[in-house]
C-alpha cells in the first residue's frame, strides 16, 4: 500500500493558509468579527479530475476546480493562496488514517 503522505510530501510546496478567528460580541452587544491568522503549510495543490468529481457533494461540483492535499488541518471556509491565485476551501474529507488532509478548493477573486 502506498504511504499517501510522503507522496504529498514529494510533491508539496509552501502555500499560505489564512483561517477566521471566532467573533465575539463587545460589552454593547455588537457582534466584532475575529481576526485572520495566516500561516504556510506545504501542499499540494491539483486540478479536480471527472472521476473526483462524482466524490463531491452537488452543490460544490460546479464551483470546485481544484485538489489540495496536506498533511496540516484544513477546513472548510479557509482560504489558500498559492502563486497569488486565492482559493476557497469548499469541502473537506473526513480522514481518520493516513495523516494527511484532503480538500476541494474553489478560486475566488479578491
Amino acid at each position: 500500500m502506498i504511504d499517501v503522505a510522503i507522496a504529498i510530501d514529494g510533491e508539496a510546496v509552501n502555500v499560505l493558509l489564512t483561517t477566521k478567528a471566532t467573533g465575539s460580541y463587545n460589552a454593547d452587544g455588537d457582534f466584532v468579527p475575529g481576526a485572520p491568522t495566516t500561516s504556510t503549510i506545504r501542499a499540494a495543490i491539483q486540478p479536480v479530475k471527472g472521476n473526483q468529481l462524482l466524490d463531491m457533494p452537488e452543490g460544490i461540483r460546479t464551483e470546485a476546480g481544484w485538489m489540495i492535499w496536506t498533511r496540516s488541518a484544513v477546513a472548510v471556509d479557509n482560504q489558500i493562496t498559492s502563486g497569488g491565485i486565492l482559493y476557497r476551501v469548499l469541502f473537506v474529507w473526513p480522514r481518520m488514517e493516513g495523516g494527511f488532509y484532503r480538500a476541494a478548493l474553489g478560486r475566488e477573486t479578491k
